[in-house]
C-alpha cells in the first residue's frame, strides 16, 4: 500500500511540475488607440490589463481577465432622451472582460525564454457616460448610459523571459446593441504596450 501511495505522490509531483512550467499571470500596461470613427470619441489613452493563464494542451493556453482604459479628452456623445437629444459626458472609464485562446511558438531553438504568442479573444466591452446636470429623471430613468457590447480581438506578443511587447486589435460594435445612441460610435481600437508575466 505504501509503495502505491509513493508512486501516486511521485506521479502527482511530476504532473504539477510539468503543468507549472509556464507563466500564469500577465500584467499589461500600455495605451489604447481608437481607430476610424471611434478616433473622434477620445484620444490615445492609458490602458491596463490583468490576465490569468491555464494550459489546454502542450503550447495551447486559455487566458481569463480584463483590460480597462481611461479615455483621454473624450468628446460628448448624443443620446436619445424622451423626445430630445442630449449630450452625455464620458465618465472616463471603460473595460473589456473576456477570454483569449493563446498559441505559443518558440523563436529560439536554444531556449524557451524567447517566444511569440498569437491570441484570439472574445468577451464583453463596457463604456460609461453621464447625462448633463439639471435633468430631472422620472422613476425608472437613469442619469447614466452604459454602452455594452460583445468584442472580438486578435493579438500578438513577443516575450523574452518575464517581459514582452504586445499589440491587440479590438472590434467592439457599441452602436449595435444600444438604441439610444444617436449616430455611429465606432468599433475599432488598437491596444499596445509592455507585458510583465510571472
Amino acid at each position: 500500500m505504501k509503495k502505491y501511495l509513493l508512486i501516486l505522490l511521485t506521479f502527482t509531483a511530476v504532473c504539477q511540475s510539468q503543468n507549472n512550467n509556464f507563466e500564469r499571470v500577465y500584467i499589461e500596461v500600455g495605451a489604447v488607440k481608437p481607430l476610424g470613427i471611434m478616433a473622434d470619441k477620445f484620444e490615445l489613452s492609458p490602458s491596463f490589463g490583468f490576465w490569468f493563464r491555464s494550459r489546454l494542451v502542450k503550447e495551447d493556453f486559455i487566458d481569463f481577465g480584463f483590460n480597462f482604459f481611461l479615455p483621454k479628452n473624450a468628446s460628448t456623445i448624443n443620446f436619445k432622451f424622451r423626445d430630445s437629444i442630449l449630450e452625455y459626458k464620458s465618465k472616463n472609464f471603460a473595460i473589456t472582460i473576456g477570454t483569449r485562446f493563446v498559441k505559443i511558438m518558440p523563436l529560439s531553438l536554444q531556449t524557451k525564454n524567447f517566444n511569440f504568442e498569437w491570441n484570439s479573444g472574445i468577451g464583453l466591452a463596457l463604456n460609461s457616460y453621464q447625462a448633463p446636470k439639471g435633468i430631472e429623471f422620472k422613476e425608472g430613468e437613469h442619469s447614466e448610459e452604459l454602452l455594452t457590447t460583445l468584442y472580438l480581438s486578435q493579438g500578438i506578443k513577443i516575450n523574452y523571459k518575464n517581459i514582452g511587447l504586445y499589440c491587440h486589435y479590438h472590434y467592439s460594435p457599441y452602436s449595435l446593441f444600444n438604441t439610444k445612441i444617436e449616430g455611429e460610435y465606432g468599433s475599432q481600437s488598437l491596444l499596445f504596450g509592455i507585458v510583465y508575466r510571472q
